[in-house]
């Protein structure tokens, strides 16, 4: 059975090239493109890992982290944020809100 991880990105273009670049690498990617969606999935789905956006219309990648770090189900699942906010206060805030690790858009797929 193949790791499991969820991609939230409200961009369908970034989610469907992170989709596919972690299916190569045999992963099972589920995806969701809003924070509501991303915390439903969650619950449902039981993801190894979860690749978050920052910004989403209906509610802040920042926000979802905090909500899934406080709930004891979902404290442990590793977050990594994959944002296109580049700016130090962007990096400790997602790092406050509880972030495992913050790439910043474009990257590289060897990071």
């Amino acid at each position: 059975m193949s790791e499991k991880i969820l991609v939230v990105d409200d961009d369908i273009d970034s989610l469907k090239l992170i989709g596919l670049m972690l299916q190569r690498q045999g992963y099972e990617v589920i995806a969701a493109n809003t924070g509501g969606q991303a915390l439903a999935r969650v619950h449902n789905d039981h993801p190894d890992l979860i690749i978050l956006d920052v910004m989403m219309p209906d509610m802040n990648g920042y926000e979802v982290c905090k909500r899934l770090r406080t709930n004891p189900d979902t404290q442990s699942i590793p977050i990594i944020m994959f944002t296109a906010k580049t700016l130090i206060d962007d990096k400790v805030a997602g790092f406050e809100a509880g972030a495992d690790d913050y790439l910043t858009k474009p990257t590289h797929p060897a990071e």
